[in-house]
């Protein structure tokens, strides 16, 4: 698929800090029909409008490795970080009256 060069404009700006503030990946953002660009090009642009990709060095949360990797390519798989898909997890737990309970039940 060949990318075509195109400026920046303020709707294709906002798709780019749209995608970006929902943690998808640099190559899923460039795969966007309205960005279409290359990951590489992704990052450059979204340093230059003040974006910023969410990496896990502000997360304290620690996962055993198998459950880390198990994050990773479930979140690479959806194309979004591993910080996206915990997040999108929890607020889906935490939307349904009685999944959280069924996640965590311990049989008493």
């Amino acid at each position: 698929m060949s990318k075509r060069k195109t400026t920046w404009t303020t709707e294709r700006v906002a798709r780019l800090g749209f995608l970006v503030g929902q943690g998808f990946a640099a190559k899923r953002i460039a795969d966007d029909p309205l960005i279409a660009s290359t990951p590489n090009n992704v990052h450059r642009q979204a340093q230059r409008f003040g974006l910023a990709f969410r990496d896990s060095k502000g997360a304290a949360l620690r996962l055993p490795p198998e459950a880390a990797a198990r994050f990773d390519a479930a979140a690479e798989k959806r194309g979004v970080t591993r910080e996206a898909l915990i997040r999108l997890l929890l607020v889906t737990a935490g939307a349904e009256p009685n999944l959280l309970d069924n996640i965590l039940d311990d049989g008493a």
